[in-house]
């Protein structure tokens, strides 16, 4: 997913006319985060075809397998460039995991419990579905709001209103399960099947509530306002975008391959976006640069920012295709042949 490495590239964009345009662009570009959970619920709440037991199986391979693949080729690369701190593999591989990879532990129990989710949404009738999704959304947008509000009323110290608003969020939820992207994960059902019974003017409305909360967020982010983790924004904000794109229809044959192949990698850009913002930073700012990017006009530092951030995508998409296609691909199809005989 590109937005991921711009979140991760975003402070290196730095300020403009005392601007900081790496906060505003690296908070924008953070909702990959809900979206990526979000789709991940999408594709994954549906009847299974299968025991549950093959379905676990896949699923370890899908998302276990490239762990392990790419962390060892992340090893053997910091090994060979001598830039490893810890030469055990397993401590290196935990590490990631617990850091930079951590979407990954965080959707493993979503996975496990989505043909369970899948039942029990099914069983509800449509207009259920759209109410489910209408109150989400009036639940975060009040948390997204209050928590502007409160600490806007802090900071210009009017005590008394902030206790008020204080008060209202002890008695009012701000999101259904704060802290965890579940939500997110779960609403991935809610939109793929409420989206079709939206009239206009639903349509419309959410979309510009989602702008609405992706401006409020930003400025949030900017102003030091306060925000949760996920932010309760994110979810107007993931709704709106899925709505956008699902009226958006490709022409192009060759384009939408084209998407689809990027798309495809979006998992292994993931694991891999780190590394090749690192090599990105190393190859421009310092290499061609040395260093003296601070030195430069605002456009010509945008367009250093934005080549390296082509640069950083590009290498992930190469690495992921070329890995993909050549190491985890042959694996997973010997993986399932064997699985195939066993079972038989």
């Amino acid at each position: 997913m590109f937005l991921v490495v711009v979140v991760h590239i975003a402070p290196q964009l730095g300020s403009f006319h005392g601007i900081n345009a790496g906060v505003i662009v690296g908070t924008g570009a953070i909702i990959c985060d809900p979206i990526f959970f979000c789709l991940s619920g999408y594709f994954a709440l549906r009847p299974l075809k299968k025991s549950y037991k093959d379905y676990l199986y896949g699923k370890a391979q899908s998302l276990l397998l490239p762990i392990f693949v790419y962390a060892g080729l992340l090893y053997a690369y910091k090994a060979t460039t001598g830039s490893i701190t810890d030469t055990n593999f397993f401590r290196y591989t935990s590490d990631l995991v617990q850091g930079g990879w951590w979407f990954v532990p965080a959707l493993i129990p979503c996975i496990l419990v989505a043909p369970v989710l899948s039942k029990m949404f099914d069983a509800l009738n449509d207009r259920t579905c759209k109410t489910v999704l209408f109150v989400t959304l009036g639940v975060y947008a009040w948390g997204g709001l209050s928590s502007a509000a409160y600490s806007l009323l802090i900071n210009s110290q009017h005590v008394t209103l902030a206790a008020a608003v204080s008060m209202l969020q002890s008695m009012v939820p701000r999101s259904l399960l704060g802290g965890t992207y579940f939500t997110f994960f779960c609403m991935g059902y809610f939109i793929k099947r409420v989206t079709p019974l939206l009239d206009t003017r639903d349509t419309h409305f959410i979309m510009v509530s989602g702008a609405f909360f992706f401006f409020i967020d930003i400025a949030s982010a900017y102003f030091g306002l306060d925000r949760s983790d996920p932010s309760f924004n994110w979810m107007i904000v993931t709704v709106a975008i899925f709505i956008a794109f699902d009226g958006i229809k490709l022409q192009s044959k060759s384009l939408s391959k084209l998407i689809e192949w990027a798309a495809k990698r979006s998992y292994s850009i993931y694991l891999l976006q780190y590394e090749t913002i690192e090599f990105a930073i190393g190859v421009i700012y310092i290499g061609a640069l040395r260093s003296g990017y601070a030195t430069l006009a605002w456009p010509l530092r945008l367009i250093t920012w934005i080549s390296a951030t082509a640069l950083a995508y590009g290498t992930a998409l190469t690495i992921a295709s070329i890995v993909d296609a050549f190491v985890i691909e042959p694996i997973q199809t010997k993986l399932k042949q064997h699985r195939l005989k066993t079972a038989g």
